[in-house]
């Protein structure tokens, strides 16, 4: 089979620039300039607006905090630390655990290198390609399926519809699956319309809600020091009397899940889980003000603050809850620990829920607000099927396709979810929310963690490889190549530790989580196959083209050309094709 041809060499786009309003501040036009040179031979997908964000519009270095804040923090600190005590059996080894979770989040370093050196939104996409040039394209098309399909908003909406639901079911009835899917599927309907059509009050809501979830936490933290005191509804626990504590953790059959590699491995991805989202940021460098310094200074803060509050939150439930309460309160941790403090309050019962449904509204919103960015990134590159609806910014510069796709996927994960109960109480329902959620999200993580495999490697190649000029490119700051061998030994263990035997997932065998995960990488080298050589064959070729954007910043677009015929000179010497 010959070889579809490839234009190698990256051209200058003939599309019409975004162009500055005369005034001092280089606002923007409110509407974007049009692409105007769809011909008959170039098929071009682009229809959207080349936007450059006006200064006011940008990130400071606190809103982007609140960004990766609201992100990290959602309802895991308040569900995870259930399973990690069920796996371990170990109060030491679990408070370990989420000081070692916060150590290695600062394997954001490597993020910071990249963030900083390529400031522009779109996150691993961005620096997968400038490390990944060969084969052309596979990496863009790797990581459009991994995150179009998996980079979504169900885990976060479901878990908000449970919280409110739990919050105002009585005790002894059971919610409706249903109910649950609406009421989850209203919450992102709306906050997908808040970011499309007013995105900055998006921005401050989110802002509002980060605020709110380090008071929560902050909460959670001063009521263990009560506790600690002995001002407490039922008697300490006991937790610190020794590294392992009181008691045994045991499940319906008299057995200890704890001990294993596989428990001690699955409770270290429950931590990594917690912390996950301090990528965040780098996913809308474009339109954060001063990316390189605001990066450098936004990412430490939040994750600092972040893990002092994990690890005195987790201290806190420990001061008031057994080991056995801990483990069988699955998802609604917070709620047991505040009733054995406060006792069986209206605040407990009430209130509680709805604080914790809060942070999980915000993580919503937080995913919605940058997911949507990489994923109007790929379209406006021509990667994704329909890139030209999907790359839409209409009607108020923000991308409302993108918005739209996040929302349907996200959304038709929650309707097939096997959300709620047959029997039992409100409790039960919310802690039985949907295998298929949880399934979704960990083979999300599991195939994260390949991509993040493959550009730590690629952080060493550019910087032990003197013609890749990276030391010419990255700014003054650089990560510690023994942060990132480290960090390649920790995911190495985190893309194994799933192998082994192990009954996370009661009705799924343990080791479809991790062989799909890796089978997304095979469905991303599948569409790349029919998108780089399949469509060629049929008459198109691909170009990339580089975009100039008036702010100095570049942005590559790929298209489907169909050269012309070549014409032979009398010489016989065949001409070289034009892709215009």
């Amino acid at each position: 089979m010959q070889e579809p041809e490839i234009f190698e060499q990256p051209v200058a786009s003939k599309d019409v620039e975004a162009v500055p309003v005369g005034d001092d501040h280089h606002t923007y036009q409110t509407a974007y300039t049009y692409q105007t040179n769809n011909t008959a031979e170039d098929s071009s997908l682009d229809d959207y607006h080349d936007f450059v964000y006006p200064e006011d519009r940008k990130l400071g270095t606190w809103s982007t905090a609140f960004l990766i804040i609201n992100r990290v923090i959602g309802a895991g600190i308040f569900s995870t630390p259930a399973e990690i005590i069920r796996l371990t059996d170990s109060v030491g080894a679990t408070l370990l655990y989420w000081v070692l979770g916060g150590i290695m989040t600062f394997w954001l370093f490597v993020y910071l290198e990249y963030g900083t050196a390529l400031p522009r939104s779109g996150g691993e996409k961005v620096y997968l390609e400038r490390v990944y040039r060969r084969p052309r394209y596979l990496a863009t098309c790797i990581f459009a399926v991994q995150f179009v399909l998996f980079a979504i908003s169900t885990a976060g909406s479901i878990s908000f519809s449970s919280y409110m639901i739990l919050a105002n079911e009585p005790e002894n009835r059971t919610p409706d699956a249903w109910v649950i899917r609406g009421v989850a599927i209203t919450a992102l309907t709306g906050v997908c319309l808040i970011h499309a059509f007013t995105p900055r009050l998006g921005i401050w809501l989110s802002n509002g809600l980060g605020a709110f979830k380090l008071v929560l936490l902050s909460l959670v933290v001063f009521t263990g020091f009560a506790a600690l005191a002995g001002r407490m509804e039922k008697p300490s626990p006991g937790n610190f009397k020794s590294f392992h504590g009181e008691g045994t953790v045991r499940d319906d059959k008299g057995n200890s899940p704890a001990g294993a590699a596989a428990g001690y491995a699955l409770a270290l991805l429950q931590v990594l889980y917690a912390y996950s989202g301090w990528e965040n940021a780098n996913y809308v460098l474009t339109e954060v003000r001063n990316a390189p310094t605001t990066l450098k200074r936004a990412a430490p803060i939040a994750i600092s603050i972040v893990t002092v509050l994990y690890i005195l939150a987790n201290i806190a439930y420990f001061a008031a809850m057994t080991k056995k309460d801990m483990s069988e309160s699955g998802v609604v941790v917070a709620a047991v620990f505040f009733q054995n403090v406060m006792g069986k309050t209206t605040f407990v019962t009430k209130a509680l829920p709805v604080f914790v449904g809060m942070s999980a509204l915000g993580n919503v919103f937080a995913q919605s607000f940058a997911m949507p960015r990489v994923k109007q990134e790929l379209a406006k590159e021509g990667v994704l099927p329909f890139s030209r609806f999907w790359a839409s910014d209409w009607p108020f510069n923000a991308p409302s396709g993108a918005i739209f796709l996040h929302w349907l996927v996200t959304t038709a994960l929650i309707l097939g979810s096997q959300i709620g109960s047959q029997s039992g109480s409100a409790a039960s329902a919310v802690s039985q929310i949907s295998t298929l959620y949880t399934f979704v999200t960990n083979v999300f993580i599991y195939t994260g963690n390949w991509i993040k495999l493959f550009l730590a490697v690629g952080l060493l190649y550019l910087n032990f490889t003197p013609s890749e000029r990276w030391a010419e490119q990255r700014t003054t700051f650089r990560s510690s190549p023994l942060l990132t061998i480290f960090w390649i030994a920790s995911l190495l263990f985190v893309l194994g530790a799933p192998f082994i035997k192990n009954n996370q997932l009661n009705a799924i065998p343990y080791w479809v989580v991790p062989t799909l995960g890796t089978s997304m990488l095979a469905i991303g080298v599948v569409y790349w196959l029919v998108w780089a050589k399949v469509l060629p064959l049929l008459g198109f070729h691909i170009q990339h083209e580089i975009v100039q954007m008036p702010d100095g910043s570049e942005r590559v677009k790929y298209k489907r050309v169909k050269p012309k015929r070549k014409k032979r000179r009398s010489t016989g010497v065949a001409k070289r094709p034009s892709v215009w």
